[in-house]
């Protein structure tokens, strides 16, 4: 059923009845869903065009193309070796998965402070306050004067995914990405917790806001399902094809432009 903001703002009034407001969390994926585009790859695709990515990461993307049998062709660089295994997630020869989770942990041996500066620059570069979708503008509003909790749950990087969050009002703490692991302020070659892609994203938005009331989740992509059908209410938002198809099947909202 395609509805309007304001339609689908009764639907939640509604569906949140007596509840203490504080108790009751939407929850949003990031990329495709709160703006267009992946800032991922906008962050990632900056890094290669800059060699931006350093020695420190060689070891462990020489071992994902070993391991996923990804020809390297004669890529020794750090920055050569990840444009290889872009282009084999591309062709659909690397799992979307791992190519979150390499996207996240390859600036390794780079101080965490350097890819944030990066992040933010890029963010402006690709004109991210235009890329916005403003139909979410009023649920957002409408959330935060009733005093819910809003959380952002993306497989993205944390370091840009923070940074584009921040555009639409949501602080780190309401924030759950792919998140590398920190020693002494430097990037390390793996992962802290595991990439929230798919039915990890359930864990991740539990860690976030615990046995609060999962009133409703907005995605755009099949790996949001999970998300999608697990809240109270499941909002399609300018879903990608295969998504689209399922969205009546799934008993979803399709949230109108």
């Amino acid at each position: 059923m395609t509805i309007t903001s304001d339609q689908l703002i009764a639907e939640l009034s509604t569906r949140l009845g007596e509840t203490d407001p504080s108790r009751a969390v939407l929850a949003f994926d990031g990329d495709g869903t709160l703006w267009s585009g992946d800032v991922g790859e906008d962050l990632f695709r900056a890094a290669l065009r800059d060699n931006f990515l350093v020695e420190a990461a060689l070891p462990a993307l020489f071992a994902e193309a070993e391991q996923h049998q990804v020809p390297l062709n004669g890529a020794r660089d750090a920055n050569a070796v990840a444009g290889v295994l872009v282009a084999a997630y591309l062709a659909g020869r690397y799992p979307e998965r791992e190519t979150c989770a390499m996207m996240t942990w390859s600036y390794a041996g780079r101080a965490l402070s350097d890819v944030q500066a990066l992040a933010e620059s890029v963010l402006e570069q690709e004109s991210l306050a235009t890329r916005l979708h403003p139909e979410l503008a009023p649920v957002l509003t409408w959330s935060r004067q009733r005093g819910l909790r809003n959380v952002l749950i993306s497989a993205s990087p944390r370091v840009v995914v923070e940074a584009a969050a921040r555009r639409w009002g949501f602080a780190p703490s309401d924030v759950a990405a792919a998140t590398p692991a920190i020693a002494d302020g430097l990037v390390q070659a793996r992962l802290a917790a595991p990439v929230p892609y798919a039915e990890a994203k359930l864990s991740a938005g539990r860690e976030l806001f615990g046995n609060a009331r999962w009133l409703a989740a907005f995605g755009d992509n099949v790996f949001d399902i999970d998300m999608l059908t697990t809240a109270e209410l499941g909002v399609a938002v300018r879903p990608k094809p295969k998504l689209a198809t399922e969205v009546s099947a799934l008993g979803l909202r399709l949230l109108a432009r």
